[in-house]
């Protein structure tokens, strides 16, 4: 990336109690347990400092942040490890080349800002920042969809708003928008939403992985999620899926099943067991608590998909 070339720019958004902050909150200790020779860092003091605040309330409190109330905004960098370059005219040699960076430039809304016709400065500034992007991050939490229903009235309102301004811009030609997108299925550990994986056959063990933990392959992902949205309580959530694939190139979108704390498992046995996951527990104060350790499921994984797709010879090394 040249020094005037622009950094990528990723925006995230979901309802009210989606995951949004636990999920930026497990993304450096993702790529720690990971190994994978990428990090996350802060760009300023302001979000060094959030960054370090969001992961030690998840690993040394046990807990998961509180609720954003207001829109916050993160700067941070994805940097991975230099590659080594040959020179041309000796071979035999080589020369450290520049570690490859993504720019992280995160706007945590509050949930309902985008269905709040109050939204007044905040959501002016949110939709702005899905306007410039060109790499988001959509979070959907199945069990508060199954309860709430309201889903699809908060994507659809911002997209409707992110259209108009990037047709007004010239920047709507061919009827799609231009984003890269990864949707997540947020809270994989609730056991309400891994048995319905479970009962319709998505999960699978990972064999590469010694505690054997279901996985919903990636390949299922978006069956996954439309099976999810149909069960939702409102009959409207049915038609998200048709509304992103409408805004959105099918080929630029991308599905993960995802979890920022992972499941529990009982050191005794070593592996995953089926009738005792549950990493989320009530503490004696009526508040939730992180029962063991945290172990982030495909939580890396879309920032780095969106990352080699805004930046892919930036990642060619990951």
């Amino acid at each position: 990336m040249t020094e005037t070339e622009p950094a990528p720019d990723i925006a995230m958004w979901g309802a009210s109690g989606s995951g949004k902050t636990a999920f930026l909150a497990a993304l450096s200790i993702a790529l720690n347990k990971a190994e994978a020779s990428w990090k996350v860092v802060g760009e300023n003091p302001a979000s060094s400092a959030e960054l370090g605040r969001l992961r030690d309330r998840l690993l040394d409190d046990r807990r998961f942040p509180d609720p954003t109330e207001s829109l916050t905004y993160y700067s941070w960098q994805l940097i991975g490890p230099a590659e080594d370059h040959r020179q041309w005219w000796r071979p035999w040699r080589t020369q450290p080349g520049r570690a490859p960076r993504i720019r992280l430039d995160f706007l945590d809304p509050r949930g309902g800002l985008y269905a709040d016709p109050q939204g007044g400065v905040d959501k002016e500034t949110l939709v702005s920042s899905l306007v410039r992007s060109r790499g988001l991050i959509y979070m959907l939490d199945p069990d508060r969809e199954n309860l709430v229903g309201d889903a699809f009235k908060h994507l659809d309102s911002a997209l409707n708003e992110v259209a108009a301004q990037m047709l007004a811009g010239n920047e709507y030609t061919d009827g799609r928008l231009p984003h890269y997108i990864a949707i997540c299925i947020t809270k994989y550990d609730d056991p309400r939403v891994w048995s319905l994986a479970e009962q319709w056959g998505f999960t699978e063990p990972d064999l590469n992985d010694e505690l054997r933990i279901p996985r919903v392959d990636e390949d299922n992902a978006r069956e996954f999620f439309h099976r999810l949205c149909r069960h939702g309580r409102n009959h409207n959530s049915e038609m998200i899926l048709d509304l992103i694939e409408t805004y959105f190139h099918k080929d630029r979108v991308k599905f993960f099943v995802t979890s920022s704390v992972g499941m529990y498992i009982d050191e005794r046995h070593g592996r995953f067991d089926p009738d005792d996951f549950l990493n989320v527990i009530d503490d004696p104060h009526g508040s939730l608590m992180i029962r063991g350790p945290v172990r982030p499921i495909n939580v890396m994984e879309p920032v780095i998909w969106l990352g080699s797709m805004l930046r892919p010879r930036s990642l060619r090394s990951g």
